[in-house]
């Protein structure tokens, strides 16, 4: 039985940290669009008017980092509810 609850605890963990990989690959991609906006305007090969370039690409940093530091703290909260919950009762949030 104990061996049991180990293994839902490692599925849960796996479960959490995979779901924080996957927002923060978003949110680089996010970061990297903002980049690459502002890097193709400065060269000179955006179509943008200026505006629109510095417009999008810190909007998209600024929605990639944003959403990093959002992934990071939902991570923390969610990997300390879950090792509460499997100390005090044994079960992973899951089996609830």
């Amino acid at each position: 039985m104990d061996g049991n609850n180990r293994e839902k605890s490692a599925a849960g963990k796996n479960r959490t940290v995979n779901l924080f990989a996957l927002r923060l690959a978003v949110a680089a991609y996010l970061v990297y669009l903002g980049f690459d906006l502002l890097r193709t305007f400065l060269v000179g090969a955006s179509t943008l008017s200026p505006a629109a370039a510095w417009g999008c690409g810190v909007g998209f940093m600024a929605a990639g980092l944003g959403f990093g530091i959002y992934s990071l703290l939902r991570y923390r909260r969610e990997a300390a509810a879950e090792k509460n919950k499997t100390e005090e009762t044994g079960k992973t949030p899951e089996e609830e």
